[in-house]
């Protein structure tokens, strides 16, 4: 707890420390803020920091419904999203296609609801894997995600969808991801698989179910419960995001007592506490990133054998029937800087882990070029680290 406690004075600083650099814009009072619906649609703050579009809530600009020129697809409008990151990797020679993910969703409106339906869809590639024998291309595509999203006054939030339990933060300055979403397969088939390191973390166990909370332009304060094997994962969160900077608090609760599945044996807890910081020079052209980050996860089970797990979940067992307690709490750092200067990004990531008394510390750093047309971003170039893995990699959102 001390380390949470030092990670949240931290996060506190950086908030009131920023607060300069927000004041220029004006910010509402805490009224306005939190409560009133017209200060919320004359708010005219920009967003730097843009939400993730397949895992996150987030309040739509709507057009005007008295407005008698607009047709019935622009008075409802239909969004399209997509994000999808490719990747050579020179030195195990494979080439794939990590994650794609595809969501279309359409905003009935009036005057006191917002009501979003959407489905979203995912698919991998991979070419090659060197400890594997099959044929040339391997793949997988599913429904991710679906449901709906209701904004009721503008602040209150109920969601019923297929993936409900609100994840770990992707917020990131790098060409590729520092988390592998478990909702994938993870099997020796799986994409990336042999890319998986230990200081990598998996993202939350997650099911069908609920969200409740309030939702501004600015934050959202939420509770969300899935159904995953009867394991009934949960968690709360609460995110600001100002014009600079985003703060987002975590606590998950997994409770790994399903049977069906080694991986899902034990019951957990999560904290992570996120920052991300943007700030623009020289008219918008050059900007400044940052990310630091912390997350504790108790009795993190990876990396044990399936054979190896006793009949309580919570030991391995050897040869002789000896039981061993296998299941250590795990502490991250995760901290990147970035310079965005036109298309050119320079990145790097830093993540310490400690483990069960052990401590791994990884850098990387990427150079890339990201190329903007109104709201696509393309991206390509180089990403290594220090524990030899280097690629050639690059992704599109829009």
């Amino acid at each position: 707890m001390k380390r949470l406690t030092l990670s949240a004075i931290l996060f506190c600083c950086i908030f009131f420390s920023l607060s300069a650099y927000a004041a220029e814009y004006s910010l509402p009072n805490a009224y306005d803020f939190f409560i009133s619906r017209q200060a919320e649609k004359n708010d005219n703050l920009p967003q730097y920091i843009k939400p993730d579009y397949i895992r996150d809530d987030y309040k739509r600009v709507l057009p005007d419904l008295d407005n008698t020129s607009l047709s019935f697809f622009q008075k409802y409008p239909v969004e399209v999203h997509l994000t999808s990151t490719f990747s050579y990797s020179i030195n195990a020679n494979t080439f794939n296609m990590r994650d794609l993910f595809f969501t279309i969703g359409q905003t009935y409106h009036n005057d006191w609801l917002q009501l979003t339906g959407f489905v979203t869809a995912f698919g991998y590639f991979d070419t090659h894997n060197p400890m594997s024998d099959y044929g040339y291309v391997k793949g997988n595509a599913g429904l991710y995600d679906g449901g709906f999203q209701a904004v009721l006054f503008d602040r209150i939030l109920v969601s019923a969808r297929g993936r409900a339990v609100y994840d770990l933060s992707t917020n990131t300055f790098m060409l590729m991801n520092h988390f592998y979403d478990t909702t994938l397969d993870l099997s020796e088939n799986a994409p990336f698989y042999t890319d998986i390191q230990g200081w990598q973390l998996p993202q939350n166990m997650n099911g069908p179910g609920i969200r409740i909370g309030f939702i501004g332009k600015h934050y959202e304060i939420a509770y969300s419960q899935g159904d995953f094997m009867h394991g009934i994962p949960k968690s709360l969160i609460a995110k600001f995001n100002l014009p600079n900077i985003d703060l987002r608090f975590l606590y998950g609760h997994e409770n790994r007592n399903a049977p069906a599945s080694w991986t899902n044996e034990l019951s957990s807890h999560l904290v992570q506490v996120s920052s991300t910081f943007r700030y623009p020079f020289l008219n918008n052209k050059l900007w400044i990133n940052a990310i630091a980050e912390y997350t504790w996860r108790q009795n993190d089970v990876r990396e044990v054998p399936l054979d190896s797990v006793s009949n309580d979940g919570k030991h391995t067992v050897d040869a002789s029937g000896s039981l061993t307690p296998f299941a250590p709490d795990a502490h991250y750092v995760r901290l990147e800087q970035a310079i965005e200067y036109y298309m050119l990004n320079i990145a790097l990531r830093e993540i310490v882990q400690v483990r069960g008394g052990k401590t791994v510390f990884n850098l990387e750093y990427a150079v890339y070029g990201k190329f903007q047309a109104a709201s696509s971003e393309f991206t390509i170039g180089f990403q290594g680290s220090t524990d030899g893995r280097y690629y050639i990699a690059g992704g599109i959102k829009f």
